[in-house]
């Protein structure tokens, strides 16, 4: 228990950021859904004939993947408001 009250601020360092973006920082979802895209896609090829084309692979996913990501919007990030955020001398935010 000590080390959890030693270490609170960087537990809780999420708090810092405004409410509508915690959510995102938080969570685990999305690298839980790019490990079973992963899965999903070297399942179907089953054996690779050396570790250049399983890199290959994995570059292609991360590339659409980041592709897709970069398309969608956040909720909670409106145009005005995305890049207005930052950070004061002591860690708090401003906008």
């Amino acid at each position: 228990m000590k080390k959890w009250e030693d270490k609170a601020y960087a537990l809780l360092r999420f708090l810092r950021y405004p409410k509508e973006i915690r959510q995102f920082i938080y969570t685990t979802n999305q690298l839980e859904r790019l490990a079973k895209e992963i899965k999903r896609r070297i399942k179907v090829i089953e054996v690779f004939p050396d570790e250049g084309s399983v890199e290959r692979l994995l570059y292609l996913i991360l590339r659409e993947v980041n592709e897709r990501l970069n398309s969608r919007r956040l909720r909670g990030f409106n145009e005005d408001g995305i890049g207005t955020y930052h950070v004061l001398a002591n860690n708090a935010f401003t906008q």
